[in-house]
């Protein structure tokens, strides 16, 4: 009976290490989506999200049209949490660590969103990114000082994977 168990405890170690191994390979992207637009225009969409620097929630989505393998647009939407408003039109400052990137121009206006949403225009920010390195958002934000938003190498990776997403 001692050997049956010392066998069974073996084939249990083997099998929970297989599973984990297994488990842990699928991609780390769940989050991109993709939804047909119509016969040639696709979106391809990456969603998180991220706590700012007063550990406040925001939605953060990024996402791009392609029409018949051509990028459209590719633009980043913040949604913050009720009560903040966005100020508009000024731009998203972008940094790596210390490194200013760019700075997004803001749509906003150019669509029917709250006032607690911010819409910038990601593409000459995104192209610039060479590494996974973390980034901070400047958030300008009405009536209080810029919030930081601190997006983690993670979700800068599922970013640049989605650049090359068709």
């Amino acid at each position: 009976m001692k050997k049956y168990n010392f066998w069974r405890q073996i084939v249990t170690i083997i099998s929970l290490c297989l599973y984990l191994i297994v488990a842990n390979s699928q991609p780390a992207f769940a989050s991109i989506h993709k939804y047909p637009e119509g016969e040639e225009r696709v979106m391809f969409r990456s969603v998180q999200s991220l706590r700012d620097n007063e550990d406040k929630a925001w939605q953060v989505v990024l996402y791009k049209r392609v029409k018949s393998g051509v990028v459209n647009s590719l633009n980043l939407r913040l949604v913050g949490f009720p009560g903040t408003e966005l100020q508009h039109p000024l731009p998203l400052k972008v940094a790596a660590g210390n490194q200013e990137i760019g700075k997004a121009n803001d749509i906003w206006s150019e669509s029917d969103l709250p006032i607690n949403v911010g819409e910038y225009d990601f593409k000459s920010i995104i192209v610039k990114l060479e590494s996974n390195r973390p980034l901070r958002l400047n958030l300008p934000v009405k009536n209080q000082p810029e919030i930081e938003l601190l997006v983690p190498p993670f979700s800068v990776r599922e970013w640049r994977v989605l650049l090359d997403t068709n």
